[in-house]
């Protein structure tokens, strides 16, 4: 089964339809094998409503972020920086009832053979940055976990990490194909969708064979300058559009 993990597709449209059709064209995912967004579906781009639209019509795996959290719970909303949190109150009224209901209901994990997968830091944390993960830490998932793929966002940034005999190593993967090894532990930070942050400004995602357990990490061009603009028309900050650059 080939798997295409998307993550922090933040209602970039323009992204998000480049990210499917580049998936199309590599034939990467048939009726047998399926997408998982890992979440933020929705914050700082122009057009949450289309995107969670497209998303749910196609029928994808979606986690909660910390975005779609925020939605939910005044609570996780006073836990974002200023910007973040009044974009969020913003997003709120751009999206339907139906829309939001579903962005509130979200699970925060989603398990199938030897993977997990989370918007954060594993097991289970929405807000966590992998980053932020001591090698102590990380080891300490490891050891207590039976799943041997973890597969997050959040950081809008690609890395692997790993367990090998000298402690953790973490890497920055290249677009490309990366063969995992049976008998180690990984967590991989899918990157974003819908704004990079490793100075890429292509769509980021990967797509991992489950049977041959071969990584591919994938990077896409896209119309940014059609999503500047549109964030500009929607009068928000102008920082959201210059980081898409």
């Amino acid at each position: 089964m080939k798997i295409a993990f998307l993550s922090d597709i933040h209602a970039n449209m323009e992204a998000l339809q480049a990210v499917l059709a580049d998936l199309k064209d590599r034939r990467a995912v048939g009726t047998q094998d399926r997408v998982v967004c890992l979440g933020d579906l929705v914050g700082y781009g122009p057009e949450p409503q289309e995107v969670v639209d497209l998303v749910r019509e196609q029928g994808f795996a979606v986690l909660v972020g910390n975005h779609e959290a925020a939605l939910a719970s005044k609570k996780a909303r006073g836990w974002m920086n200023f910007q973040a949190r009044e974009n969020n109150v913003s997003t709120e009224a751009l999206l339907s009832r139906e829309n939001l209901e579903y962005c509130s209901g979200l699970p925060r994990t989603l398990s199938f053979g030897t993977a997990l997968c989370v918007h954060g830091c594993p097991p289970d944390s929405v807000n966590g940055y992998l980053y932020s993960m001591s090698d102590e830490a990380i080891q300490t998932v490891f050891a207590e976990s039976s799943y041997t793929r973890f597969f997050v966002g959040h950081t809008h940034e690609l890395q692997l990490v790993f367990e090998t005999g000298d402690g953790i190593e973490r890497q920055v993967p290249k677009p490309g194909q990366y063969p995992l090894e049976a008998d180690t532990k990984y967590i991989i930070n899918c990157g974003s969708v819908g704004q990079p942050r490793d100075g890429n400004n292509r769509a980021k995602y990967v797509i991992w064979d489950s049977e041959q357990d071969i990584l591919e990490v994938c990077a896409v061009d896209y119309d940014i300058d059609s999503t500047f603009e549109k964030i500009i028309r929607r009068g928000f900050p102008k920082a959201f559009a210059q980081r898409l650059k």
